[in-house]
């Protein structure tokens, strides 16, 4: 909007004031240039007096730095607040659904924050002092910044792309909507039927797909020959998948359901239309709008790795493949099949038997937790207990249950932080109305340590423009690491002689599983992008050859059955637009981050690594444990487990 000769006159009046701030004044005025909009903003005679007249220096511009950080605070603070109790019913079990509840849920109050900064100078006012460095600049430059540097990068980039408004709202509208749906897809075990209308589950839970159904399938390895009852649970999966669920066996106990012969009362039913992969559509429609506003990264996918995780794409990609192409893949397979005494099938991607709790039966973790908390309440109570037992000190683990507030969630459950330290961070998970079950209480451990790490990176961090953590897959890490210690927590933990080997080999089969599912995922979103026309149909038949595609590639090998859909199942790829990559990430920070635990204290050395807020993923990692991300510490751990249990038989024999 602003001409060439504009820009070099405002550029070379500045240079001639400020002579040493040359750098500075050059890439922050074009910067301001590309955004500003002569019908919107101004005249080119009042850009150029903008900027002559706003350009600062010294203490003036410390004091703008420290106002921004201030006032951003303040601002995203209370827009969270505000968003969480919009969506409260949406988010949190308290009961039937209000007619007006959806919509609520999706108005966001916030949508319209940037153009306002915008309209009013404020963003113009940090671009024109602060550059904005792209992700190739931070990766070169940070590890020689000050935390003041730090600070004006992040508040810099807040600000270095200009959406319209009404396109963040439809896109916060469609993330709703999806939202709602899966928080609603719920199957009723005790109405699942077998091929002459026997109860398969005649006690079964109402489960959430996909969490539910994959945990509850996890806890059947516990039983005496569950494989029948898993096999029936993996055709739910896949009939959701596949969309030829009947539409009245989701979230209804009206009707008995045959998962195999797809009947409901023995009769054939109408299937969903194609409902999962039409709210996933709408995600990718909302979000393409926005694309011609980032120039330099011009796809979903681009914002998600460049911007979001600030990790090339291909760099991701690869730890994901060198992880199941690992040969040492195959080789946990095989000791999973001899320790099953039985071929793998496809669900056995969730193989549970490596864990500590293996040994004990769902009903008699679901009792111990139910005692212990009865209610979201009593797991609020109970979180500075919980800290202490993790090692923490009483005033820290005080400080961080006082800003945590649990509960009860109508989906799956999640962790929501605070953006201002006057707020709490909100802990969410499933409490049926006897008390919290195992399942429950396993997902809060998690939720827990997404919690803690919201609490000190926000509350303790030297400056809230770098509250957080690098990015998704890091608070993932500290999630997978309180998640982890669960049994310890309830005091049921038996440690033995093969406890490490097993627990590494437990997340070595788990990275490797959810590994695939990113990559399906990934695959996903690029299929999207190459046609842009596709009808929810087309996409869940595209979904469906992506999934085998991937299983063919890198599990038929180990599994011995190919074409099997079971990575698609993840309801993340429907709510929650490439997200998935975040886990397997995870999964490999956390196990660097274990590592690094075992000779150093958990809860001292947490802090340590929150606090450094969300500076670039290598760098956070570098100061953090002294290595970059990788795969190769899990799975040279895994070599070695698979090594000890090797020497074990053969000195049986």
């Amino acid at each position: 909007m602003i001409k060439e000769e504009t820009i070099n006159a405002a550029v070379e009046k500045l240079i001639k004031k400020y002579p040493s701030e040359a750098e500075r004044i050059n890439a922050c005025v074009r910067k301001t240039a590309r955004l500003w909009d002569t019908k919107k903003d101004g005249s080119a005679a009042d850009f150029k007096r903008f900027c002559f007249e706003n350009f600062l220096i010294g203490p003036e511009l410390e004091n703008l730095l420290r106002s921004f950080e201030a006032k951003l605070e303040q601002i995203n603070g209370h827009f969270t607040a505000l968003l969480l109790k919009l969506r409260r019913e949406i988010d949190e079990d308290t009961g039937p659904l209000g007619p007006a509840d959806r919509m609520f849920a999706s108005y966001s109050p916030g949508s319209h924050l940037i153009e306002d900064m915008f309209m009013t100078k404020l963003a113009f006012m940090a671009l024109l002092n602060f550059p904005v460095k792209t992700l190739e600049t931070c990766l070169e430059q940070g590890p020689g910044w000050t935390r003041d540097d730090w600070a004006r990068t992040r508040l810099a980039q807040r600000f270095a792309h200009r959406v319209p408004s009404h396109i963040n709202g439809e896109i916060v509208k469609a993330y709703a909507e999806a939202e709602n749906y899966i928080n609603s897809y719920n199957i009723f075990m005790n109405k699942i039927t077998g091929a002459s209308g026997e109860q398969l589950f005649p006690d079964g839970p109402r489960l959430i797909s996909h969490w539910g159904l994959r945990d509850y399938l996890k806890g059947i390895y516990q039983e005496k020959d569950g494989a029948p009852k898993q096999r029936v649970i993996q055709k739910i999966m896949e009939r959701i998948i596949t969309q030829e669920i009947p539409a009245k066996a989701v979230n209804s106990e009206k009707r008995a359901w045959d998962p195999v012969a797809n009947t409901l009362d023995g009769a054939k039913a109408d299937r969903e239309p194609d409902t999962r992969y039409k709210r996933l559509l709408e995600i990718f429609l909302a979000h393409i709008k926005e694309d011609p506003y980032y120039p330099a990264e011009p796809s979903h996918m681009d914002r998600k790795f460049k911007l979001g995780r600030e990790i090339p794409e291909p760099e991701i990609e690869k730890m994901f493949t060198d992880l199941l192409d690992a040969k040492e893949g195959p080789q946990t397979a095989a000791l999973i099949a001899a320790r099953l005494d039985r071929p793998l099938e496809p669900f056995d991607i969730w193989y549970d038997g490596f864990k500590a709790r293996s040994g004990i039966s769902r009903e008699t973790l679901d009792r111990a937790t139910a005692a212990k908390y009865p209610n979201a309440a009593a797991f609020e109570k109970g979180i500075p207990k919980i800290l202490g037992k993790l090692g923490f000190s009483r005033e820290t683990a005080e400080f961080v249950a006082a800003r945590v507030e649990v509960n009860a969630a109508r989906g799956s459950g999640h962790a929501w932080g605070a953006a201002m330290r006057t707020e709490k961070a909100r802990l969410r998970t499933r409490v049926p109305a006897g008390g919290m079950d195992y399942q429950g209480f396993n997902v809060a451990m998690h939720e827990l340590g997404h919690c803690t790490e919201q609490v000190f990176s926000l509350y303790r961090v030297d400056h809230t423009l770098l509250e957080g953590v690098p990015n998704t897959a890091f608070t993932e890490g500290f999630a997978f690491v309180f998640q982890d210690r669960d049994l310890e927590v309830l005091g049921m933990a038996v440690p033995d002689g093969d406890t490490e080997n097993l627990k590494t080999l437990d997340t070595f089969w788990a990275a490797r599983e959810i590994a695939g599912v990113a990559l399906v995922d990934m695959n996903v979103w690029r299929w999207l992008y190459q046609n842009k026309d596709a009808e929810p149909a087309d996409l869940c038949q595209a979904v469906v050859e992506i999934a085998k595609s991937v299983w063919d590639r890198h599990y038929a090998p180990l599994f011995g059955v190919k074409g099997s859909p079971l990575l698609a199942v993840y309801s993340h790829m429907i709510n929650h637009g490439l997200y998935l990559p975040d886990y397997p990430l995870g999964h490999i920070i956390a196990f660097q981050i274990e590592e690094y635990f075992k000779e150093h204290k958990l809860a001292e050395e947490m802090e340590r690594m929150c606090v450094q807020g969300s500076i670039t993923p290598k760098e956070w990692m570098q100061r953090a444990v002294g290595e970059d991300i990788s795969p190769e510490p899990m799975i040279k751990a895994a070599a070695r487990a698979l090594k000890a249990f090797k020497e074990q038989e053969a000195k049986k024999k």
